[in-house]
C-alpha cells in the first residue's frame, strides 16, 4: 500500500521520535542502575578504555602494544583502532566546552547508544524497503526493546561487539532492498569491509553475506548487475581504506589470523574484484557461464588464502596449550558453548536461543509462502550461522538476535494489518511480539535461578567489584610501580586504575603470560618464590571470594593462591594493610626479591 506524502512523513515523524525515546531510555536505564558516567563492567570496556587513555597520552596510532600486560615486553593486542577512532574525536569535541577528563566520560557514555542508532537505521532501511514506512515501525519497536535488553548500547559499553552489530544490521538493511541498486549494494559492502576490519568474530557472517550476494547475481544475472558490481567495489574500498589506515606500512606484509592483515586484504579483494568484474563480463549470459565465472572467482580468492595465511585456515585458540585451555579458556563465559553448565543455565539458554529458533521457523514459512524471498533467505541463512556459532561459543548470541530483528518484526506488522483489515481486532501480533522478545524466553529461567542461588559459580561481577576498591588502587599507587600477580579478571581494572602492569588478562595474545600467572597460581610450597622472582612479579593479590581464585583452588589446593587464601602467608611475602579495609576485599602482598632463609620452610606464616 503506498503511503501519501503527509502519511509517509507521519510515519517518518514517528520513526524518529521512536529512536530518540530507545536512545533516552538507554540512559535511564543506565542511571537507575547508578552506572552513568562509568565504564561498562565488562572487562573488555575496561581495557578498551585503557587502549583509548593510552592512545590520547601518546601512544603510536599504529601501535597497539599494551606494553603493561603481559611479561616483558606486552602483548600487541589485536583489537582495531576503528572503534577507538570515534570515541577519540567525541572526546575532543566535548574537551571544547568540558574539563578534559570530563569529556572522555561523554564519550564513552555517548558512544555505545549511537551504535544502537546504527542497528535501527539499518532495520529502518531494510524494512522501509520490503514492506514500507508503517510496517518498518514495527521494526523499530522490536530493535528498540530488543536492543534495551543488550548490555553491549548501554552507556560505558565501548567494547566493539556493538559497533560490529551496527555495521552489520546496517548491511542486512541495504542488501534486503529489493531492487539491488548500486549505491545502497555498494554501501553494504563497505559495511561489511568494516565490521571484518574491527574484528574477525564476524568473518563467518561476512562469507555468507559475500555468498549470498555472489549467487543472487549468479541466478538473476543482467537485473542485479549494478548491485553486483556496487558490493564488489564496497567491499574492496572497505578493505582498502581499513587496512591502510590501520595497518603500520612495516606491518604490511605480517599475516595475523585474529585481525585485519595482508592475508584477510588479499583474499577480499580477489573476491570483491572478481564477482564486480564477472558482473560486468558475463552478467548479460546464461546461468552456467555465471556460475563458472563465480567458481573461478571463488578458487582465485581460496587460492590467495591458501597462498598468503594458510595457518588461518585452522582455529588460532587451537595453538593454546591444554592446560591453558582447561584452566583458562574453558572459564572464560563468552567463550564457552551456550549449552555449557551455569549457575544460570535455564535463564540464559532460553534467552539467548528463543527468538532466533522462531526467527527460522518464521523464515522458512515466509519463503514458502512466497514472502520476499530472496531477502529471507538471507535472514535464515544468517540466522542459522549465528545459531551454529553459539553452540560453539555464546558471544554469537548477539548477532543472531540482531539478524532476527527484521523477519520478526516484518512478520508482526504483517499480523497486525491483516488483523485490521478482517475487521476483527485480532491481537495475534501481540502474541508474535511477545514470542519475539529474548526477556520473555529468560522470565522462566529467571524465577527458576532465582530460587537456586546457592550455587557458587554465580554472581562473579558482583563479587570482583567487592574485591577490589579505591583502598588498593590508592595503596598500589602509592608504592613503586611493579608488576602484579593478580586474576585474569583484574587485569584491565588494575591497567585503568593503577600505574602498575599485570601479567594476565583474558586476550588469548596473552598466551605466554597466561601460561606463566596458571603456573605461578599453582605452584607448590619450595617454588613459588623461585617462579615468582624469574617472573618479575613484585605484588600479589588475593581474595578468597573471587571465582578464579576459588576455581584454582579446587584444581589445587596446595597451590599458591590456595594457601593464602587460608592465610597461610609464606615468609618472602608481606600483606599490606590498606587504608579503609573492607570486609571481602582483596589482600594486597609485596615480594621480597632473592628471600632466602634456609633454616624456615618456604611456606611458614
Amino acid at each position: 500500500m503506498r503511503l501519501t506524502r503527509g502519511s509517509g512523513m507521519q510515519a517518518g515523524l514517528k520513526a524518529a521520535l521512536l529512536c530518540l525515546l530507545a536512545v533516552f531510555s538507554l540512559f535511564a536505564t543506565s542511571f537507575a542502575q547508578g552506572r552513568l558516567g562509568l565504564v561498562g563492567t565488562d572487562n573488555d570496556d575496561v581495557m578498551r578504555l585503557v587502549q583509548i587513555k593510552d592512545l590520547m597520552a601518546g601512544q603510536g596510532w599504529f601501535d597497539l602494544t599494551q606494553t603493561r600486560l603481559g611479561p616483558d615486553g606486552g602483548t600487541l593486542m589485536h583489537w582495531s583502532r576503528l572503534v577507538d577512532l570515534p570515541i577519540v574525536l567525541l572526546a575532543h569535541f566535548f574537551d571544547l566546552f568540558l574539563p578534559s577528563d570530563t569529556a572522555l566520560v561523554w564519550a564513552y557514555s555517548v558512544w555505545p547508544p549511537l551504535c544502537m542508532l546504527g542497528v535501527l537505521a539499518g532495520v529502518y532501511t531494510g524494512a522501509v524497503r520490503m514492506a514500507g514506512r508503517q510496517a518498518a515501525l514495527f521494526c523499530l519497536l522490536l530493535a528498540a526493546i530488543l536492543m534495551l535488553g543488550h548490555y553491549r548500547f548501554l552507556p560505558g559499553a565501548i567494547d566493539h561487539h556493538n559497533m560490529q552489530l551496527a555495521l552489520m544490521a546496517l548491511a542486512i538493511g541495504l542488501l534486503a532492498d529489493p531492487r539491488r541498486k548500486a549505491g545502497r549494494m555498494a554501501w553494504a559492502g563497505l559495511a561489511t569491509a568494516m565490521s571484518v576490519a574491527i574484528g574477525g568474530e564476524v568473518y563467518v557472517f561476512a562469507g555468507v553475506i559475500c555468498a549470498f550476494v555472489a549467487l543472487d547475481w549468479a541466478l538473476t544475472g543482467q537485473a542485479v548487475r549494478g548491485g553486483a558490481v556496487g558490493f564488489g567495489a564496497g567491499l574492496v574500498a572497505g578493505l582498502e581504506a581499513s587496512f591502510f589506515a590501520t595497518i603500520a606500512p612495516a606491518d604490511y606484509t605480517v599475516v595475523a589470523c585474529d585481525a585485519l592483515s595482508s592475508v584477510s586484504l588479499l583474499a577480499g579483494m580477489a573476491g570483491g574484484l572478481g564477482l564486480a568484474a564477472a558482473a560486468l563480463l558475463v552478467s548479460g549470459r546464461g546461468m552456467l557461464a555465471r556460475f563458472v565465472a563465480l567458481a573461478l572467482v571463488g578458487c582465485a580468492a581460496g587460492t590467495v588464502l591458501l597462498l598468503t595465511g594458510p595457518q588461518c585456515l585452522s582455529n588460532p585458540l587451537s595453538e593454546l596449550s591444554p592446560q591453558v585451555k582447561h584452566l583458562w579458556l574453558d572459564q572464560v563465559d563468552e567463550a564457552r558453548p551456550v549449552l555449557a553448565p551455569s549457575s544460570a543455565f535455564f535463564q540464559d539458554v532460553p534467552f539467548r536461543l528463543g527468538i532466533m529458533v522462531v526467527a527460522l521457523i518464521v523464515c522458512g514459512w515466509r519463503i514458502w509462502r512466497g514472502v520476499h524471498v530472496r531477502a529471507h533467505l538471507l535472514f535464515l541463512a544468517l540466522i542459522g550461522a549465528a545459531l551454529a556459532l553459539t553452540f560453539y561459543q555464546s558471544r554469537f548470541y548477539a548477532f543472531g538476535h540482531v539478524f532476527a530483528i527484521l523477519p520478526l518484526g516484518l512478520w508482526i506488522a504483517d499480523l497486525y494489518r491483516n488483523g485490521r483489515a478482517d475487521g476483527e481486532g485480532s491481537v495475534a501480533y501481540l502474541g508474535a511480539l511477545a514470542i519475539s522478545l529474548p526477556i520473555v524466553w529468560g522470565v522462566p529461567g529467571l524465577l527458576l535461578t532465582q530460587q537456586n542461588k546457592g550455587d557458587i559459580s554465580g554472581g562473579a561481577r558482583a563479587e570482583n567489584t567487592a574485591c577490589l576498591g579505591d583502598e588498593l588502587y590508592t595503596q598500589l599507587n602509592a608504592l613503586p610501580q611493579g608488576r602484579i600477580l593478580a586474576s585474569a579478571d583484574f587485569g584491565p581494572i588494575l591497567l585503568l586504575n593503577t600505574r602498575d602492569s599485570v601479567l594476565y588478562g583474558n586476550y588469548h595474545r596473552n598466551a605466554a603470560g597466561i601460561q606463566q600467572a596458571i603456573t605461578l597460581i599453582l605452584s607448590h610450597p619450595g617454588e613459588s618464590e623461585a617462579l615468582l622472582n624469574a617472573a618479575g612479579i613484585d605484588y600479589v593479590i588475593a581474595c578468597p571470594s573471587d571465582p578464579e581464585t576459588r576455581f584454582m583452588t579446587q584444581q589445587d589446593s596446595d597451590g599458591l593462591m590456595a594457601r593464602l587464601n587460608r592465610a597461610e602467608v609464606p615468609p618472602y611475602l608481606q600483606a599490606v594493610p590498606l587504608p579503609e579495609p573492607r570486609s571481602g576485599a582483596a589482600t594486597l602482598y609485596t615480594v621480597h626479591s632473592n628471600w632466602t632463609d634456609n633454616s624456615v620452610d618456604d611456606d611458614i606464616s
